[in-house]
């Protein structure tokens, strides 16, 4: 009489399984970085194009005037994440008109583990600089022209 084997035993499986855990639970930590890392990244993308709306508006020259007599390092747009409407101007009614037509698709946050909610962008003499703030007021990272190391 032959005996002939047809598939795997139940302890070759429970092995291949308890395999397969371990490698996934090796795995997860370093796969959660690098979606946090990519959803940061597209975070900074985001606050480009807010920086980018306000050098468009300072393009117009009422504006410009307008955002220069706010002198000091003064915030002069706040944007709330992922809202085409809802964006507070300091400066100039100008601006509101020029960051409105700018942002018209919204502004995504991505990386909501700090729970940061808004752009925040501000001007001190000619530079411009874009923060993460958790509420409107507070700024914790600046995130354009260059990135806070705590942010990457």
């Amino acid at each position: 009489m032959k005996k002939t084997n047809k598939g795997f035993s139940l302890v070759e499986l429970i092995i291949v399984i308890a395999i397969m855990a371990i490698l996934a639970a090796a795995i997860a930590p370093a796969l959660i970085r690098y979606i946090d890392k990519s959803r940061r990244a597209d975070d900074v993308t985001a606050a480009g194009t807010v920086l980018t709306g306000v050098q468009t508006a300072m393009a117009d020259e009422d504006c410009y005037s307008e955002i220069q007599e706010v002198s000091g390092h003064k915030c002069i747009v706040s944007v709330k994440a992922g809202d085409k409407t809802h964006f507070s101007v300091s400066a100039s009614a100008n601006l509101k008109s020029e960051m409105s037509s700018t942002l018209a698709s919204g502004v995504p946050m991505k990386y909501t583990k700090d729970k940061a909610a808004y752009f925040t962008v501000f001007v001190d003499g000619e530079s411009l600089e874009v923060y993460i703030a958790k509420n409107d007021g507070g700024s914790d990272w600046q995130i354009q022209p260059s990135t806070n190391k705590k942010y990457k």
